[in-house]
């Protein structure tokens, strides 16, 4: 019969790339799909990309009970509580695409975010970066955010080999990245022929990607406050990150060269993420699952640069979520995705 799924919000742009990846997974054998707005109507009608066969129904028709994996992409606040009747009602697996379950400290959460909906399952989430955490152990899975994502893919090696000083993100993303809910931000007059900062409160970068980059990687070694500064683009999907890192030792400043070997050793045994001498272009990423990286190293100033790329609807959220859902069941990470490298 094989794996029974259900999604949870699958009308967004993250929801309806889960509709997509799922249907045609070779080990899911039912799928739910769930919309309060669209509940009722044909997939196929609401989305005329995706050749599905069957109608969103309401959360609640979805047999909690019965999935061996449950995605929960509802948005930051409203996740919890999904989650948490999905664990009491016994489903095998979740995985959560907000930002509920990222942030293990309830006092980080709350300063970011507000009050928590469900702060005894903090300590149970796996961040599910596997790259750099290693695959989700237990049942629930913390699906990483699209910029931390890139961020942390490309730093990761870096903080655990030298001492830094200081970082700085310069991301610019693609405008599916806010979500399917229109906003005068996200209009198309607004967006168009334009580039524009964002997440900047009071004259002061507090995007609430921020502490999840920090947290994170502190876990790998020790990292300064990071300043991350996000961009949106008048393009549909995909993501670009340079960073910029100055070092403890400036003497110690390594070769691009040095860092291409860090990468390639790091992860060579995952398919996803891949290092290359020239910069990475979104058009390189888009519609995959694949994560982009490349170093350079400024000696004038005594800087390094690190590149990243990354489609933020792919392994920025659903393509990342359903990897997850491959190495927590026991498949290969890339079972239904092989058409995504």
């Amino acid at each position: 019969m094989g794996l029974r799924a259900g999604i949870y919000g699958g009308s967004g742009y993250a929801g309806a790339e889960l509709v997509r990846l799922l249907a045609g997974h070779p080990e899911v054998g039912a799928l739910g799909v769930s919309s309060r707005g669209y509940a009722g109507r044909g997939i196929s009608e609401v989305y005329p990309q995706l050749a599905v066969e069957g109608a969103y129904v309401e959360p609640e028709e979805i047999d909690a009970s019965s999935l061996d994996a449950a995605f929960v992409a509802y948005g930051h606040g409203e996740s919890a509580e999904a989650v948490k009747g999905l664990l009491e009602a016994g489903a095998r697996l979740v995985v959560d695409l907000s930002a509920d379950f990222r942030l293990s400290d309830v006092g980080v959460y709350e300063e970011w975010y507000g009050e928590h909906p469900a702060p005894a399952l903090l300590g149970e989430a796996h961040y599910g970066l596997p790259e750099v955490f290693g695959a989700p152990g237990g049942r629930l899975v913390a699906n990483p955010g699209c910029y931390p994502t890139a961020a942390i893919l490309a730093l990761a090696p870096v903080v655990r080999r030298v001492a830094v000083r200081s970082v700085t993100v310069n991301a610019l993303s693609g405008v599916s990245g806010a979500g399917a809910k229109p906003s005068v931000k996200t209009h198309f007059v607004t967006v168009n022929e334009s580039v524009s900062a964002y997440g900047i409160s009071n004259g002061t970068p507090r995007h609430r990607h921020t502490p999840e980059i920090e947290l994170m990687l502190r876990r790998v070694g020790k990292t300064p406050e990071v300043t991350f500064v996000p961009h949106l683009l008048p393009i549909s999907r995909g993501e670009l990150e340079t960073i910029v890192v100055e070092l403890e030792e400036p003497g110690e400043l390594p070769e691009a060269g040095d860092v291409l070997g860090w990468y390639a050793e790091d992860y060579e045994d995952w398919g996803f993420v891949e290092a290359r001498v020239e910069p990475p272009h979104i058009s390189h990423v888009a519609n995959t699952n694949r994560a982009r990286l490349s170093a350079a190293v400024d000696p004038r100033a005594g800087k390094l640069l690190l590149f990243a790329a990354v489609d933020n609807l792919l392994k920025g959220a659903a393509g990342a979520a359903v990897q997850n859902m491959n190495l927590a069941l026991g498949y290969p990470e890339d079972l239904g995705l092989e058409h995504l490298k």
